[in-house]
């Protein structure tokens, strides 16, 4: 101790004979290691030092006192202000106000260490030398490599000015991060412009060492650092060619505009060399804790390239996503996509895209006026790209709230009247589409003219254009001249309902009633007059405007539910118990008959000219239907519905005993059945078809296999009649009842499905780096991601699904989808996704894929060898070898190669 004072009181000492007076000395925590200071205040007006300097070293440090040279040893560390300077031997030089910096070479390891990091602010250089001025801020540096934006710069001699500029001579520019690139940019001369973009000379490509001939006289390279606005540029387009469609192209070259830091926008273009054009703009934007959206908007003028029979077709497309932040009471939202038929089919290379044939667009806004009041309304487009189907329309919406009109506002408990509850709610719908008939429709009677029901009856095919202008029958295109005729046949429906709670009245403990009253009703604009035209036995249907039709009805209802449990306890093996929760409900409701043809909403139709002996044994010419005034195909079988709605919903669940002994529980509960559920119903005061349909469902998950089962059972007797084509005609007689079964399947549907993986794949994915909706997406749709984490998964789904009318034959789908990964090696990944289809006993939609990961570089190889099994679709393939930094994306090697056939292949 005596000893290190000594020393501290000589160095004191003898600083004060130079000029540099009050100068600390002190101890820090290793005995090895000594840190100095020198306050700015010390130093003369010529040296202009800003700060104090603090240096330190691990081994030793020597000081020149005639020279003014510090020589620090081992570990040695200088600080002013925002920059530091780490490296095994430090010099400073008060006298130049210079600092000076370089690694040694160790014997051991014969290599160098220590070498030099130099750091100023959020920069970082690593070098082999470097001199830096305190005075003027300028360096020069020796072997640097430093990371600007996600590009990394590596030269042998640097100067480094005042203003933070890097001019670099036999410098590489790279997104690589090691040491030594697998790839780069080589130049004599690159300029880093501060913080803003790197400016090269002549420069060539390198790989793996070995230079390519391809390069540029001069580079220009923008990057922006954490939290800057993003920079404008140039965008490079890709080239390429489409061997039987248009030819060779040059694509989505254009322009990036960063308007400001919440918003960007490209433009972009295509052209052709049979001719064909291009022009977009995209818009992505963000508001932190306000609204993100996105925007696209694509204009293409096409050209076939055919020599002899050239066509030309012009294609659109409009998407808009727009996701706010609610803001008190209100919310806005808005999903747009709105396409020319054509568009996905000639101009989008992305195979979901393009084997999509359903567009759908929505705008919603939401508004909530204290506790009891709302409002909202939306417009929506929906387009099917195959049929050419086309609807559009406006819904809105008042409502009032339920709330208890005789409750006293400070009321400590509830009275039996105050439970009495009334609400609102007032909605309507403005809709028009381009579908103005249906030849398909399965109306119970034949309309006039006869000739118009030659396909009634028939189970209509899928439509398959075969040109890009066809249309099926009943549909007109969409222009100005049928926009007028659309119009007009825009249907308006308005709906309202009063619905009023009464008391609940508790039977017994196990057991709730729950009566109510409803008044609800409609408005349309235009309702339907209905004439049984005798020359040829068909009903004839004229449409009748004028002023608006109302409909209303007022409807009593009282429901009932409960739950009961029982409990099969075991003495013998793991199974301890099987216990089945049983929720039965009931309810009754009773509707006076508004059927009744003197309500003017429904008209009893003479429908054809069979005769038969009826209920009442009298012979009658001609079966009557009553059909909507509102709705051709809403029929009703008359009287008043006083029904009885039954449901009966189950679960199962078994109790077992865990198989480890040190577990911290000592048995586990598993769902043998999620829920098992027969819902129906059964009208009181009808006078033929009392008992609806019965329908079931049922799902469970038994060993991570989910199963999903639903169906529909039509309990009455269908009879052959030729009037009634293969549906036949429907009896008010119960199977049950003729001995022809409890009831008729009409429709079924089945669902299996499983995902294998090893037990690290299967938890959910969780990242700091990620958002809760990012994590989301993620981890429910884990099929769309390739894992490299995972060694394997393969997953699959069955889907069957039967319908059937009638008499008529079933129609029947049936499929299998299955993909899954498989990683060949820690850098290679193999994918595939297909299926097949029993029904057309043919492969679907097919894709195989191969994942190469090359560190700074990424290789695909997608192949689509089969996308339809029945009519003809783009098969495609694609090899892109690209720099995963964001910045490079023009450099790449991408090839693709579509082609049409009808063979699906």
């Amino acid at each position: 101790m005596i000893k290190n004072c000594i020393y501290s009181l000589f160095v004191i000492l003898l600083l004060t004979c130079i000029g540099l007076p009050n100068v600390h000395a002190q101890r820090i925590v290793r005995a090895d290691t000594i840190q100095k200071s020198i306050p700015k205040d010390t130093a003369s007006k010529s040296q202009d030092l800003q700060t104090t300097v603090f240096y330190s070293a691990v081994d030793s440090t020597v000081l020149d006192a005639d020279q003014q040279i510090v020589n620090l040893y081992g570990g040695a560390k200088v600080k002013y202000g925002n920059i530091s300077l780490e490296a095994e031997y430090i010099r400073l030089d008060w006298a130049k106000n210079e600092v000076y910096a370089k690694g040694t070479f160790d014997t051991t390891s014969k290599k160098m260490v220590g070498l030099p990091v130099f750091t100023q602010g959020s920069d970082k250089y690593d070098s082999d030398e470097i001199r830096y001025n305190f005075k003027s801020k300028r360096a020069i540096i020796k072997g640097i490599v430093t990371q600007q934006g996600e590009g990394f710069v590596q030269g042998k001699n640097v100067k480094k000015d005042e203003e933070e500029n890097l001019y670099i001579r036999n410098a590489i520019y790279t997104t690589c991060n090691l040491s030594h690139p697998h790839f780069n940019i080589r130049a004599s001369k690159i300029k880093v412009v501060g913080k803003k973009e790197i400016i090269s000379g002549p420069f060539h490509f390198e790989l793996n060492d070995i230079p390519l001939p391809i390069g540029l006289p001069f580079g220009f390279f923008p990057y922006s650092q954490p939290k800057e606005a993003g920079k404008s540029g140039i965008l490079i387009p890709t080239y390429g060619e489409e061997p039987s469609g248009r030819g060779f192209y040059l694509r989505d070259g254009g322009y990036y505009w960063a308007a400001s830091e919440n918003i960007g926008i490209r433009f972009t273009g295509q052209i052709y060399s049979k001719g064909g054009w291009g022009l977009g703009a995209n818009s992505q934007y963000n508001k932190r804790y306000r609204y993100t959206g996105s925007f696209n908007l694509a204009l293409n003028r096409n050209n076939s390239g055919s020599e002899f029979s050239p066509s030309t077709r012009t294609d659109f497309a409009l998407q808009w996503s727009h996701s706010p932040r609610s803001l008190g009471n209100s919310s806005f939202s808005a999903s747009v996509n709105i396409a020319s038929n054509s568009y996905n089919q000639f101009n989008t290379f992305n195979t979901q895209q393009y084997l999509s044939n359903t567009i759908g667009s929505s705008v919603q806004y939401t508004k909530a006026i204290g506790q009891n009041f709302r409002s909202g309304i939306s417009l929506r487009i929906n387009q099917n790209t195959t049929t050419r189907i086309f609807d559009a329309g406006t819904d809105f919406n008042v409502g009032l709230n339920q709330f208890q009109p005789f409750k006293k506002k400070n009321a400590i408990a509830d009275r039996f009247i105050d439970q009495f509850r009334i609400g609102m709610d007032f909605s309507g719908t403005v809709s028009l589409t381009n579908q103005v008939s249906d030849l398909y429709t399965r109306y119970e009677f034949d309309v006039y003219p006869r000739e118009s029901n030659s396909q009634r009856g028939i189970i209509q095919k899928p439509f398959i254009p075969k040109n890009a202008d066809d249309l099926p029958p009943g549909v007109i295109p969409l222009n100005g001249s049928t926009l007028p005729m659309l119009l007009e046949k825009a249907q308006t429906k308005f709906n309202y309902s009063i619905p009023l709670s009464l008391p609940n009245i508790k039977i017994n403990p196990y057991i709730n009633l729950t009566p109510g009253i409803s008044w609800s009703g409609n408005m349309y604009t235009r309702s339907y007059k209905y004439t049984y035209m005798p020359s040829d036995s068909t009903v004839r249907i004229d449409t009748v405007g004028g002023l608006p039709k109302f409909s209303s009805q007022i409807s009593f209802s009282a429901s009932m539910n409960t739950r009961v449990y029982g409990t099969m306890r075991f003495t013998k093996g793991r199974l301890q118990a099987i216990r089945h929760t049983m929720a039965p409900s009931i309810s009754l409701s009773y509707t006076p008959d508004y059927s009744d043809p003197t309500y003017g909403y429904y008209q009893d139709v003479r429908i054809n000219n069979r005769k038969f002996i009826n209920n009442n044994g009298e012979e009658q010419v001609g079966d009557i239907r009553r059909i909507s005034s509102f709705d051709p195909r809403q029929l009703s079988y008359g009287g008043a519905s006083g029904s009885i709605s039954f449901g009966i919903q189950n679960t199962l669940e078994a109790k077992l005993k865990t198989k480890s002994d040190t577990a911290t529980k000592e048995s586990e509960k598993i769902n043998i059945l999620d829920n098992f559920g027969i819902n129906g119903s059964y009208n009181l005061l009808a006078k033929e078809y009392n008992l609806s349909n019965l329908s079931f469902n049922a799902n469970s998950r038994i060993k991570q296999f989910d199963i999903n089962i639903g169906g529909n059972l039509d309990p009455y007797l269908y009879v052959p009649d030729q009037s009634f084509a293969v549906v036949g005609r429907r009896t008010p007689d119960l199977m049950v009842a003729k001995g022809e079964g409890f009831a008729r399947l009409q429709s079924f549907n089945l669902s299996i499905g499983k995902r294998f993986a090893p037990a690290k794949g299967q938890g959910e994915k969780v990242s700091k780096n990620a958002t809760e909706a990012q994590l989301k997406q993620i981890n429910r749709n884990r099929d769309d991601y390739v894992d490299w984490n995972i060694p394997w998964s393969f997953s699959f789904s069955y889907q069957f699904s039967m319908n059937r009318a009638g008499l008529a034959p079933s129609q029947n789908i049936s499929g299998l989808t299955f993909q899954g990964d498989l990683s060949l090696s820690e850098k290679w990944k193999f994918s595939f996704s297909s299926g097949y289809d029993f029904k057309y006993s043919g492969l679907t939609y097919t894709n195989i894929s191969v994942h190469r990961d090359l560190h700074c570089w990424e290789l695909n190889f997608n192949w689509t060898p089969i996308a339809s099994p029945f009519y003809g679709r783009a098969s495609n393939y694609s090899f892109d070898l690209r720099v995963k930094s964001s910045l490079l994306q023009e450099l790449k090697i991408s090839r693709r190669r579509s082609f049409y056939d009808k063979g699906g292949f």
